[in-house]
């Protein structure tokens, strides 16, 4: 008897995942100098992470060629961060990695996915990656 393989939507692996990709992202930031020179707890350093992963994996979920809303999270995030002393350059490597971890994950769990899928569900993680840095850099030089 073969047995199917079973196949996940990459915003199933994602949302399954969160954890373990926090953790990941976490530790790919206290590998940057520049990013851990602002001395943050790491509830602090990741508290707008699971907003913006709830963010990313709900437009996962849209209908392709459906709108998808703006970030109030990536607002949020931007704000807080000018407030504790970050740089929109120190913002743009926080997505840097935040795109490096989920990309990692699901790296990690490539054999679940459906490779029909997966192009164009890596470009909708990297335009809403985009659109959320984007909002964060706004609400950030709003804020200034």
């Amino acid at each position: 008897m073969t047995k199917l393989k079973t196949v996940v939507s990459v915003a199933d692996i994602l949302e399954r995942e969160l954890q373990p990709t926090i953790t990941e992202w976490l530790r790919q930031v206290n590998l940057v100098p520049e990013l851990t020179a602002i001395p943050l707890t790491d509830a602090d350093r990741t508290g707008h992470l699971p907003k913006l992963y709830h963010d990313l994996i709900s437009r996962l979920r849209l209908a392709k060629d459906t709108f998808s809303p703006i970030s109030v999270a990536a607002a949020e995030h931007g704000e807080v961060r000018r407030a504790q002393g970050y740089s929109a350059a120190m913002l743009i490597e926080e997505s840097r990695v935040f795109q490096v971890a989920t990309f990692g994950a699901l790296h990690l769990h490539q054999s679940e996915l459906d490779p029909n899928h997966l192009l164009s569900d890596a470009m909708v993680i990297a335009d809403e990656v985009d659109a959320q840095l984007r909002e964060a850099v706004l609400s950030w030089t709003a804020a200034a």
